[in-house]
């Protein structure tokens, strides 16, 4: 009974996290609501693309609007604003009206290099919006199946046995020992092989955490691998070490509360380098 109630409460803070991760970084679709004229509308604006491929902006249109009303004339209709980011000295934003479809307003990004980054935002029947806080745009490579699944799947496997390994400490369950290994294992394959093989596809770099970049991502990988690894070793010395394991579980829970690609890749426009933490 014991057992079953410490996998279920692992599964839900791992499923708790997941989701976290998933909903709060940087390249997480730009979404909410807002009034037009008079009627709310709802949005989902991306915050990612692919290189090699445009991306397209999709927004409600209200529902006033009539079908074929110009898109050429300001004031009129829809336009899509955009340009480089990090913004380039002399670079203006671009305008690119936005075509009325089945009840949307829509238009289409270009590509961008990996790492390479848009800025962009909407003017919309008249009303200007984003445009005092741009949204920003993240382009990167494809990565294959079979380097991205492995990756999420040991990464998440890594955060279960990690939160198992602290209840394990809480109960004193000498099993604490054995998750806190598989910990370990998990954070070595899916960080540190499938991760650095993720980068590299995406980003066209295999590392960009300390000592090369500042890319929280990489970092808080890192920082989880040497906080499990000092626990272990603390256990191999000690009979006794549940206390050291669920301070590493602590402290991966807590740094896997930062959102994912945070002071991620960013291509430099004028250096034509990919950095990071910036």
């Amino acid at each position: 009974m014991k057992k079953s109630w410490m996998i279920l409460s692992a599964v839900v803070l791992t499923m708790c996290f997941a989701v976290f991760q998933r909903m709060s970084g940087p390249t997480c679709p730009k979404s909410g609501k807002m009034d037009i004229g008079g009627e709310t509308v709802r949005y989902k604006l991306p915050r990612s693309g692919t290189t090699g491929k445009e991306t397209a902006i999709r927004f409600p249109a209200v529902a006033n609007h009539v079908s074929g009303a110009s898109t050429a004339m300001p004031g009129k209709g829809a336009f899509l604003y955009y340009r480089t980011y990090p913004f380039v000295e002399g670079e203006t934003y671009k305008q690119v009206p936005m075509r009325w479809d089945d009840g949307y307003w829509t238009a289409s990004l270009p590509s961008r290099p990996r790492a390479g980054k848009w800025a962009y935002y909407l003017k919309v029947e008249d009303h200007t919006l984003f445009a005092a806080e741009p949204i920003r745009i993240r382009y990167k490579g494809d990565v294959p199946a079979g380097i991205l699944v492995p990756h999420i799947l040991l990464m998440f496997l890594a955060m279960f046995f990690a939160t198992m390994a602290g209840i394990a400490a809480i109960c004193d369950d000498p099993a604490y020992k054995r998750y806190c290994l598989l910990t370990i294992v998990g954070l070595l394959l899916g960080g540190f092989v499938f991760g650095c093989l993720v980068q590299y596809h995406a980003f066209g770099v295999y590392w960009s955490g300390f000592p090369l970049g500042g890319d929280f991502t990489d970092n808080k990988t890192l920082v989880a691998l040497v906080v499990f690894l000092a626990a272990w070793g603390v256990s191999v010395f000690r009979k006794k070490a549940r206390w050291a394991v669920l301070a590493a579980s602590i402290v991966m829970l807590g740094i896997f509360c930062i959102p994912h690609s945070v002071n991620g890749s960013e291509l430099d426009a004028e250096t034509g380098l990919v950095e990071s933490g910036r």
